[in-house]
């Protein structure tokens, strides 16, 4: 007998057409070609009720592979070189970018918000915040989530 949360590799052809679906409405969401679920369902074909029971039940094996997903949010000085700096000793810790987005600078300062996960990282997360300590003009870190 199987076990409740237990996990299977099972291949897509072989799944039922709600489940492929499902997979498609996240990918949907996901590349912003569309910015609810309301209108990803309808041009996938999929009642809304469907999506939401198995969301979480069903992904594509790329997306079980990686580690932890956090984010960070750095607030910089607006002067040459510290953004590439920064993405550069992110890129050398082996942690891939899932997402990054920066403000504009209001008197000097710009926050950069950058989610990463830490699958492949070389470093612990603690690691990379040090050495991003050492960047000449980033002054704050915080980790909003891990």
């Amino acid at each position: 007998m199987m076990k409740k949360d237990e996990y299977l590799i099972v291949k897509a052809d072989v799944l039922p057409e709600v489940f492929r679906k499902v997979i498609a409405v996240k990918n949907l969401l996901d590349s912003g070609e569309v910015y609810s679920v309301n209108s990803a369902v309808q041009q996938v074909k999929l009642s809304r009720s469907a999506f939401y029971k198995y969301r979480d039940a069903v992904r594509p094996f790329d997306e079980t592979k990686g580690g932890s997903i956090y984010s960070l949010i750095l607030q910089i000085e607006n002067f040459p070189g510290v953004f590439p700096a920064t993405i550069e000793v992110i890129s050398r810790s082996g942690a891939r970018i899932v997402n990054l987005h920066q403000n504009s600078a209001i008197k000097g300062l710009s926050t950069i918000l950058v989610t990463l996960d830490d699958g492949s990282m070389k470093d612990t997360p603690t690691e990379l915040i040090t050495r991003l300590r050492r960047v000449h003009g980033i002054r704050n870190i915080s980790i909003l989530d891990k």
